[in-house]
């Protein structure tokens, strides 16, 4: 098996440690998106995951 972090893996993982850090996030259609756009971005270079495609949304299924 693949070092490479699964899809699965990756966003599991990317909420343990937000919920771990001492530093608050508010997330939501009211709040301020670019903290969390910087820690995403923070958690995929520390991990090497590839930056998203550019058409990514057309694959994307979000809950109702």
């Amino acid at each position: 098996m693949s070092n490479q972090l699964t899809a699965s893996e990756a966003i599991f993982g990317f909420c343990a440690w937000i919920t771990t850090r001492k530093e608050k996030l508010s997330v939501g259609a009211n709040e301020d998106c670019s903290p969390i756009v910087k820690l995403i971005d923070e958690f995929c270079g520390i991990n090497d995951l590839d930056e998203p495609r550019e058409n990514y949304t057309d694959y994307l299924d979000m809950p109702a």
